[in-house]
């Protein structure tokens, strides 16, 4: 196992556990013994890989909307816990490693949003690539998508769901 694949492991687990998910490393675990499909009920955190934690964090929260619940750091590396407005959603872990500089691997996270158009349009105002533009996904469906990517190449995904 590569050195930054046991240091993602291991700060993934340490930002689990400071999301309030309790989180242990298990084997790989077979059919019979997978968890039933009404065990997970919400997803606590995502975390994304950023090289500059200062930058994504004011891009999150400036451009994307979302607060900055805490901040943790150890041996190794920093982190910012952001929320959306309400606190009741999913957290958004930005994660920075202070060690050797490791690949930064892209990740993606899908945000509902009552705009999906002017969400995009202002990553695009900052220079940021727009991967599609905020669309409907198929003619006379009431969704409409928008895909762009934040300066570390992260995947964002905003969907607006028309009422």
């Amino acid at each position: 196992m590569t050195s930054f694949v046991k240091k993602t492991k291991r700060a993934a687990g340490v930002a689990m556990l400071l999301a309030g998910v309790a989180f242990a490393a298990a084997p790989a675990m077979s059919e019979e013994a997978a968890p039933q499909a009404d065990a997970i009920n919400k997803i606590a955190a995502a975390v994304l890989n950023v090289s500059d934690l200062d930058a994504a964090t004011e891009f999150y929260t400036s451009v994307v909307g979302l607060e900055v619940e805490r901040s943790a750091s150890d041996e190794g590396y920093v982190e910012n816990i952001l929320v959306t407005p309400d606190t009741t959603g999913t957290k958004l872990v930005l994660f920075q490693s202070m060690g050797e500089a490791p690949e930064v691997i892209s990740g993606r996270v899908v945000f509902y949003t009552d705009d999906a158009e002017s969400v995009v349009s202002a990553i695009k105002a900052r220079g940021l690539a727009v991967e599609r533009e905020a669309a409907p996904i198929a003619p006379g469906l009431p969704i409409i998508v928008g895909i762009a990517k934040d300066a570390d190449g992260n995947y964002l995904e905003f969907i607006q769901r028309d009422k």
